[in-house]
């Protein structure tokens, strides 16, 4: 992995996410461009740097939205950790896998969410949040899913993979 390759990624996702995303599109619904990045992170570079990514991602979602401190940490990190199990066999040319990955960490993120903020005390309408919410964030993530897997796929070396630790007999 490009070490500065991935930090002027990750400082450019945070730009994008931060100053430009919220000029595009209405405050309501607009794609995670920093959990689409995190996810795919965990997804092809592994555990270790998927763990690092969700850590700072999420440090920087909820420094950009300031409500609850940690909502976002803790969704990345659950999510990430999922991921990086499930991006151990994933190959470049299965694009469909990655895009079905990606949209249920989103569902999968949205959900875990909702039941945090539902944990916090905060008054949620679980159905309208998933219904109103979900489907839009789901069709930008979809749209995003590829674009940013090619980058994710570009800052990647071929013979590292930091993932879950193998066994040999």
């Amino acid at each position: 992995m490009k070490k500065m390759n991935c930090i002027i990624t990750a400082f450019i996702v945070f730009i994008l996410q931060a100053a430009v995303l919220p000029f595009i599109f209405n405050g309501v619904s607009q794609p995670n461009l920093i959990f689409v990045f995190v996810v795919l992170m965990g997804l092809h570079h592994g555990q270790r740097v998927g763990i690092a990514t969700a850590l700072l991602g999420g440090f920087c979602q909820d420094v950009i939205i300031g409500n609850f401190f940690g909502l976002h940490l803790l969704v990345y990190l659950i999510v990430t950790l999922v991921c990086s199990y499930l991006g151990r066999n994933i190959d470049k040319d299965q694009w469909i896998l990655t895009l079905l990955i990606v949209l249920g960490a989103t569902e999968a993120g949205l959900i875990l969410t909702c039941g945090f903020l539902f944990l916090a005390g905060q008054y949620i309408n679980v159905a309208a949040y998933l219904l109103e919410f979900s489907i839009p964030v789901l069709v930008y993530h979809g749209i995003l899913a590829l674009p940013v897997d090619h980058v994710v796929w570009r800052l990647r070396r071929a013979d590292t993979f930091y993932g879950f630790p193998g066994y040999r007999w």
